[in-house]
């Protein structure tokens, strides 16, 4: 299996990513879904899948989203198949583009929350970040909404990404899904 893109698939680097990232952000969504509504409030094990698991999986996906866009920037991206739309290329673009830049708010997002709300964040215990700025209530409120806003958003974005994939795959049977699997 070829390492980087060719005209027709996705290399082994890209298909890392993309995968790695879908498989951390349901993490993600599991974590915060079950904290959110299983758990009492102040509970240690909603301590524990925040601080010791969401924060640090967060921290992850950064670095993961960011290392993906510099390699597909330095990378070439597979043709879409022959006879697709023009609005469906813009499309896949425009969702593709929003999924990372969803990823980077929701990242930044909660790193400023959590330092807002006194609590500094800690890399699965191999590292702890310092804080860069004194509690604060009101910050800590406005990027949690922004953090909890784009979790929605992402959540729609993840859907249209899903049902194109699914579409392209069963209803048109072109090579869209197969390229990345």
């Amino acid at each position: 299996m070829e390492y980087r893109n060719s005209a027709y698939r996705f290399g082994i680097v890209a298909k890392f990513f993309h995968w790695t990232i879908a498989l951390l952000v349901i993490a993600q969504f599991y974590l915060a879904w079950w904290t959110i509504y299983m758990l009492p409030e102040h509970s240690p094990t909603a301590a524990f899948y925040i601080g010791v698991l969401h924060k640090p999986f967060g921290i992850l996906i950064l670095v993961l989203v960011v290392l993906g866009i510099l390699w597909r920037m330095n990378n070439s991206h597979p043709a879409y198949p022959y006879g697709m739309p023009l609005w469906e290329q813009l499309g896949a673009l425009i969702v593709q583009n929003l999924l990372y830049l969803c990823l980077i708010v929701m990242a930044i997002s909660g790193v400023i929350s959590s330092d807002a709300a006194g609590h500094p964040l800690n890399f699965f215990g191999l590292c702890q970040f310092p804080t860069f700025m004194e509690p604060n209530k009101e910050i800590d409120e406005l990027f949690f909404n922004i953090h909890q806003y784009a979790a929605y958003f992402l959540a729609a974005l993840v859907v249209i990404h899903i049902a194109a994939a699914i579409k392209h795959h069963f209803w048109d049977k072109d090579t869209v899904l197969k390229s990345m699997l």
